[in-house]
Parts: structure tokens; sequence; C-alpha cells
């Protein structure tokens, strides 16, 4: 919204100013010179110049010979008994005012010459022609107006384009298009807006496939311990023997047990976006968060190795969630691992990177876009490894909150996985 404030203000005072002065100029070259408003006080003034000579020469039409008469400017004598000027102009005269007569082509200034008994008449254009003067003022006022309209107009066009866009885009979204986005372009008046909208939309399709997902889930994860626990009833109803009747009373606590973990996981995670409202970022040295988490992952059958590439480890981040992260993604390397987890911390351009890797079998490329969704768990050797799948699905969700991603990748020093975390610095 600030480029669209900046950008209307920084239109409307070009626009008017430029054009305004541009106008200016080319008003002044087209326009005669005689509307200057000084033009009268300097014909006045002249008029009277001459007429003072004139009476104080020995002959007026003589002197009055060397004047280029032209067709905007002319001087003649005439005469008082020949004017036709009334008496009482005529005796405005005898007390030294002129008498300035307006005609539709030309102004006469009239002065009286007492030693000769003659007026003197200077004829010059007029001033303020109106009825041209007024036509070409509102030439001019409508072309600025026009060009102004027209720029604003250029402007406004891609604005209503992109409203547009965003109309169509909401509107889609709305009727279940839960895929739709805007593109926006590199110039945008409305930029904040449109990313907001992708973000939204992003989040309650994220929201949609989770709650897909969470049913999905829970109707097949709760069905098998429900069957177990249904036939566990029955069959212990009809056993007398004792050693067998514990037995099956152990299955059926753990059948609860397993069910009890499940619940206890889809509320956890459903509740991440009621703890998203509650982040609070502050500075977090990522090294000392690393080696924390390492201090209780240790034991004698496995070897965790941490690499400190740079020596500033601040971020701007929530230290309980990023630990989950960190936590989360060990945690996973050691079971997926076959007893070596190498941590390393480097930046790059203003964004922290955190790399995990494991000596196991690594995911396949196929995979590496699920396995990050709630719930997904891979068919491999490793399906004995107790869990629900939601592990890496709470990393995403959490690195989303901190403008961060996760990227999965083969491992370079180790045989495994890579998991890569990237955060900026300073957000």
């Amino acid at each position: 919204m600030r480029t669209l404030s900046f950008s209307l203000i920084l239109v409307v005072i070009i626009s008017t100013l430029g054009l305004g002065w541009l106008f200016d100029n080319i008003y002044q070259q087209f326009s005669s010179p005689e509307l200057n408003p000084n033009t009268a006080n300097v014909a006045k003034q002249l008029g009277s110049d001459l007429a003072r000579a004139a009476n104080e020469s020995s002959d007026g039409n003589a002197f009055l010979s060397h004047w280029p008469n032209t067709k905007q400017y002319s001087v003649v004598l005439q005469d008082v008994k020949d004017s036709p000027l009334p008496r009482a102009l005529i005796k405005q005269m005898n007390n030294a005012e002129p008498v300035v007569l307006e005609t539709i082509d030309n102004m006469a200034y009239h002065y009286l010459l007492p030693a000769k008994e003659q007026i003197l008449i200077l004829r010059t254009p007029m001033l303020n022609p109106k009825n041209s003067y007024s036509v070409t003022q509102y030439i001019w006022t409508a072309a600025f107006y026009l060009i102004l309209i027209s720029i604003f107009l250029l402007w406004a066009y891609p604005l209503v384009k992109q409203l547009m866009a965003l109309r169509f885009a909401a509107k889609s979204f709305g009727e279940g298009k839960l895929d739709e986005r805007i593109s926006p372009s590199s110039i945008s008046y409305i930029r904040d807006i449109e990313l907001e909208f992708n973000q939204m939309a992003k989040r309650i399709d994220s929201l949609v496939s989770d709650v897909k997902m969470l049913s999905t889930a829970v109707s097949h994860d709760l069905r098998t311990p429900l069957a177990r626990i249904r036939f566990g009833i029955d069959t212990i109803q009809e056993v007398h023997d004792k050693t067998l009747r514990n037995e099956l009373e152990q299955q059926l606590s753990d059948d609860v047990d397993e069910m009890t973990s499940l619940v206890e996981t889809l509320l956890r995670y459903a509740r991440l976006d009621q703890n998203m409202l509650k982040i609070k970022k502050e500075p977090v040295d990522l090294a000392i968060l690393i080696h924390k988490c390492i201090s209780r992952k240790q034991s004698d059958n496995l070897t965790l190795q941490f690499l400190n590439k740079h020596d500033n480890n601040s971020i701007l981040a929530d230290s309980k969630y990023i630990e989950m992260v960190v936590n989360n993604l060990i945690q996973n390397a050691i079971n997926y691992g076959r007893g070596k987890v190498l941590i390393e911390l480097d930046y790059h351009n203003n964004t922290a990177n955190i790399h995990i890797s494991d000596n196991g079998d690594g995911i396949p490329l196929a995979l590496r876009k699920e396995v990050i969704k709630p719930f997904f768990r891979a068919e491999n050797r490793m399906n004995n490894i107790k869990g629900h799948g939601i592990g890496l699905a709470i990393v995403t969700r959490i690195l989303d909150w901190h403008i961060g991603k996760l990227v999965i990748s083969n491992a370079t020093e180790l045989s495994g996985s890579k998991f890569t975390i990237t955060l900026p610095s300073n957000h």
C-alpha cells in the first residue's frame, strides 16, 4: 500500500507541476507580446511623452513623421474642432488626463496639445482581446486537463488490472479452486495485498489438505487398533487360561496406548495453528541451541558431530519452536541412520542454514515431497519404527511461521539423507 500511495502522490505532483510548467512555456512562446500586462502603462506613458514633445515642437506633424507607423501602432494629429469626441471628454483632456477609447481591434489614447489646438491619438492593439484570448484560454485549459486525465488513466490502468485479477482470484478461490494464486508483476501498486492473498490462500489450502489427511489418518490408524480391541474383547471372554488372559489384556492395553498416542498426536498437530498466534521472535544463538539439542541425544552407540562454519550465529526466531525443529530432525536422523549424524551451521546472503545428515538409506527423490505431509510413512526397511509420520509436517509448519523452508537432498559427507533448514537471519 505504501507503493500505491507514493506512486499516486508522485503522479499527481509531477503531472500538475510538470504540465503547468510545460504549458506556461508553450503559451508564452505562442502568445503575442502585446499581451504583456505592463503594456498598458508603457503605452500610456509613451503617448504622454509624445504629446508633450509634439506640443513643444514648432511643427508637430514634422516631429511625428519620424514615428514608424505600423499596422498595430500608429500616431496621428487631429484638430480639436474636427474631433468627434464630446466636449466633456475634451474638457477632461484639458486637465492633462488622457482619454482612452477601446474598439474591437485596438485602443486609442487621446492627448490634448494646448499650444496647437490639436489632439494626439496613439493607437495600440487590444491588450486583452476578450474573444481571441478566451478561446485560446479554453483550448489550453482543455488540453491541460485532457493530458492530465490521460496520465492518470495510464497510471490507473495497471491498478485496475491488478484489482480485477485479485477479484477473479478471490472469486475462483471462493468457488473451491484452492490452487488459485496471483502472479505479482515486477511493478505492482498492491504487491503487499497480492502477497498476503497468496499467503492466505496457501494457508487455507494447507488447512483443507490437513483436514483431509487427518480424516484419512483417523479412519485408517484408529480402525486397526479398534478392530484389535474389539477382537481382543471377544476373545478374552472365551479364554479361561490365566496366562493367556494376561497376554490378551496386555495386548488390549498396548492398543489403547497406541490410540491414546495417536489422539495426542492429532491434538498436538491441530494446536499448531493456535500456537502460531503466540509465537514470540527474539535473538537466538543457533550454535548454543544446537549444542543443547545434541547434549540430550548423546549416547555410547551414537556419533553426533557439529561443525559451526560461521561466527555470527544469531537470528530472530522463537527459540522454543526452532529447538523443536532441530530436535525432530536430529531424532529423525538417529531413527533412520546407522549411528552417525552430522550437523552443520553456516550463513549465506543473510540466511542461516542448518544441515543435518545421516548415514542411512536416504529418501528417494519421488518421495521427498510426500514425507513432509502429515501421517505419511514410506514403505522401507524402517517400518518397525514407531510413529505417526507427523514430525516432518510439524517441522515444515514451524518453518513456515519463520519464513523458512526445509530442503531434502542426498548427504555428500555421509551415505543417507540431508535435511537443510533455511531461516532468514533478520526477519
